[in-house]
């Protein structure tokens, strides 16, 4: 497969005070799904992984904040049957920031770390996503 037919995407878990933060999707968008996520997007035209992150961080929730890279990746097909590579980032903040939504959610929450379960994301990526960032912290922290 070539590099033109693969679409690359992010996903930033943000994590703050014991707390990761949950983002609704706005299922009033027409082909929006019900639920919640982690912060998700493609990567546009000549942006690194690392450059999308950063970018949908600020564009989904108006926090600037660096990222760190985990050693985490998803090959799947998205619902258009497009092959995807996403690329997951954690966002560790000291302080819970001040969140901006943009118009692709309806709404956010903090969850305890403790208490997610995998029910509480649409899509299993999204829950392992968080496991490996939980891992990344207990390693790291």
């Amino acid at each position: 497969m070539n590099d033109q037919s693969l679409k690359k995407k992010v996903q930033v878990i943000v994590m703050s005070e014991g707390e990761v933060l949950l983002f609704e999707f706005n299922d009033k968008i027409p082909g929006n799904y019900k639920g919640f996520q982690n912060i998700t997007g493609g990567v546009e035209g000549d942006e690194s992984f690392y450059e999308a992150a950063k970018r949908e961080l600020v564009e989904e929730a108006g926090i600037v904040s660096d990222v760190i890279e985990l050693d985490l990746k998803f090959e799947f097909f998205d619902r258009w049957k497009k092959n995807c590579l996403e690329k997951v980032f954690l966002c560790h903040l000291n302080k819970k920031p001040e969140i901006v939504l943009n118009e692709e959610h309806e709404f956010c929450k903090w969850v305890p770390i403790s208490s997610i379960q995998k029910s509480d994301y649409t899509f299993p990526t999204n829950h392992l996503a968080f496991e490996a960032a939980v891992k990344y912290l207990e390693k790291n922290l």
